[in-house]
């Protein structure tokens, strides 16, 4: 060939291999583009708020709620004074799956409040006296103020957050507790006497244990600032330092209870593949959380409000989104958004739950009845006992049976 064709001829062989080449990527990454879906979200709800501690403050907000038609009022006097809770019971447990209530509490303990020493000597004490739980684990986020546990195996712990806690997560500290094969527990607000003043805000989460462990022994891990009694026979105790949190952005603050986000992990142990996030978002901030497909995604908006997916979801909404999809997109509202994320792969085990019991049918149920009825979960005691005669009940209660727990 003349020169200047073979010239040609080359030159053009070299623009079309580099033309396919460059077509081949295009398609790789559009491709790759399409498989990555963003979660939308399935259902919304608004689930009621109810007043308590004290009462009457949440009373007014319901009122102001219903009169002014902004539940972004109430909202806000809610953060600042306290008086509510909400519990969110999930009905359908398979939807959930392995998530199983999630109650935010928001309280205050206040010594000018008139009805508040009727209220702890008569009506409510301030906190949850002795009950028992098997099956499932308790996951208690506290934000503000703290808690003092005492459990039937001898374990006593004050937990919480600095008095200086704002509510932002700064300082927070979590309980992890696996009832497992069961135990009898209280957790009491730490309020002091009734002429201390006190802030009080708190998560509880409730999450599914699957059937191979529904029976292990109890165990529970903290996470922040905790102190107190830590040994006993028959429970573990793992004080794990503070709660890690990353900035993977700015204006962006996730603090990982559970699972992973943007490179940092939780050294909370779980029995199944989950993640418990609590984001803040500055106004217009946005982030993106890669969520594995077929996992489980919850969020509860505690502040502010946010956008899931182009979305807006108001303050104190709860919604789930899809699970076919695997990014998680959220970007903070005009004031920003602070948001309670629960995901995590769903167990797709029946559930039988009976009061602060959960199992797998209707016969372990009954077993479990009788297994209190004969002691196994321990003892019960009075909130009002001091600790001499907590401890002696308890090591009374499992020398009966032939067996100690360690005192203090």
């Amino acid at each position: 060939l003349p020169r200047h064709l073979a010239a040609e001829i080359g030159s053009n062989a070299r623009f079309l291999r580099g033309a396919r080449h460059a077509s081949s990527l295009q398609g790789r990454a559009g491709t790759a583009q399409r498989r990555v879906k963003v979660a939308y979200v399935e259902e919304l709800v608004k689930h009621p708020r109810l007043p308590v501690w004290p009462a009457w403050f949440g009373i007014f907000y319901i009122l102001l709620d219903l009169i002014t038609g902004r539940p972004d009022w109430g909202a806000k006097l809610e953060d600042m004074f306290g008086g509510r809770v909400c519990p969110m019971i999930f009905d359908n447990t398979r939807a959930s799956d392995p998530f199983l209530l999630v109650a935010h509490h928001r309280h205050s303990f206040n010594v000018f409040d008139p009805f508040r020493y009727i209220f702890r000597s008569v009506l409510m004490p301030e906190g949850f006296p002795a009950h028992p739980h098997r099956g499932f684990e308790t996951v208690t986020y506290v934000l503000r103020g703290g808690l003092v546990h005492r459990d039937s195996f001898g374990i006593k712990k004050s937990y919480g957050a600095p008095p200086s806690a704002d509510g932002s997560g700064e300082g927070g500290a979590v309980q992890w507790m696996t009832a497992g094969r069961g135990l009898m527990h209280e957790e009491m607000w730490r309020t002091g006497s009734a002429t201390d003043n006190s802030d009080q805000e708190l998560f509880q989460i409730w999450v599914n244990l699957p059937s191979r462990a529904k029976m292990v022994q109890p165990r529970m891990q903290l996470l922040g600032a905790s102190e107190g009694q830590g040994r006993s026979s028959f429970a573990e105790v793992r004080e794990l330092g503070p709660v890690p949190h990353v900035e993977p952005s700015p204006g962006v603050i996730v603090r990982v209870i559970a699972g992973s986000a943007d490179g940092v992990a939780s050294p909370v142990d779980t029995f199944s593949e989950m993640a418990i996030l609590h984001v803040t978002l500055a106004a217009g901030a946005e982030w993106r959380w890669p969520r594995a497909i077929g996992w489980t995604c919850i969020i509860y908006t505690r502040r502010g409000d946010v956008e899931v997916a182009g979305r807006t979801v108001p303050v104190h909404s709860t919604v789930r989104l899809d699970r076919e999809s695997e990014v998680v997109m959220l970007k903070g509202g005009p004031e920003g958004g602070d948001i309670l994320l629960l995901a995590g792969a769903p167990l797709g085990e029946p559930i039988e739950m009976g009061a602060n019991i959960v199992m797998n049918s209707r016969q372990e149920l009954a077993q479990a009845s009788t297994d209190m009825r004969f002691g196994a979960f321990g003892p019960v005691w009075e909130h009002t006992e001091d600790d001499e005669s907590w401890i002696g009940r308890v090591s009374a209660h499992w020398g009966q049976l032939g067996l100690g727990v360690r005192k203090p």
